[in-house]
């Protein structure tokens, strides 16, 4: 995991300084209209009513809930993906964004049978965020983005380490007992806010999972995840 997030991190920022090359962005004349009573000024900014983005990061999880206490102490796994975004409408700098990302969530704990064994959970998602944005723009070149959305995921793969026996099982399987297994579908709420400068974009987020993902017919689990994000939009 540590080489594949250092080898992607290369990657994005091998790639920053050509996309710099080909695309400009910067205040100029056009839509949006801001005018600020105290100072006095209005300032024109020219806006894109789509964009693509690049976006990679750490992302730390725990499972919460009342199945899987084992799991509930945090994880550090990977998140990275790709994101378009669509101005919907042209009354005010509000968007649209969506994409596919790759997410490692899970968690580490203490599993009590006849001796506490170590364990950790790991569960990697595909996620397609499904979240607004207003995008207010500054006048010292940077632009701020608060969000608000939800989030959709599957489960791809997954596994659960027991770390004194080194055993190894599949979080999605069936050998599992019922209470010590994890469901694929996951969902829920995403809250977070970003920051512009030029092409280039970070944010913290967090996933609030409101799915059940444990299949234990009398209590529920769910996913909390933390993203710090870096990217580039162009």
């Amino acid at each position: 995991m540590k080489k594949l997030f250092a080898l992607a991190m290369v990657a994005l920022m091998a790639a920053m300084p050509m996309m710099a090359q080909r695309h400009n962005y910067g205040p100029g004349p056009n839509r949006y209209d801001y005018e600020n009573s105290h100072s006095r000024w209005i300032r024109n900014y020219y806006g894109k009513d789509m964009y693509f983005g690049l976006r990679i990061g750490p992302a730390f999880s725990h499972v919460g809930g009342d199945a899987i206490s084992y799991a509930s102490g945090s994880k550090t796994g990977l998140h990275l993906g790709g994101v378009v975004g669509f101005e919907i409408t042209n009354r005010a700098p509000v968007f649209f964004e969506t994409g596919l990302s790759y997410v490692n969530k899970g968690g580490k704990g203490d599993f009590i049978s006849e001796k506490i064994e170590k364990i950790s959970t790991s569960l990697s998602y595909l996620e397609l965020p499904l979240i607004f944005k207003y995008i207010h723009y500054t006048n010292i070149g940077l632009s701020i983005h608060p969000l608000f959305g939800g989030y959709l995921s599957v489960g791809v793969d997954g596994n659960i380490k027991y770390l004194n026996s080194q055993h190894k099982e599949s979080a999605f399987g069936k050998d599992l007992p019922t209470l010590e297994r994890f469901k694929r579908f996951d969902g829920g709420l995403r809250v977070g806010c970003g920051v512009g400068f030029s092409m280039f974009y970070l944010d913290l987020c967090y996933d609030i999972g409101l799915a059940n993902i444990s299949h234990d017919d009398y209590n529920s689990s769910s996913n909390g995840t933390f993203y710090m994000n870096f990217g580039v939009n162009f």
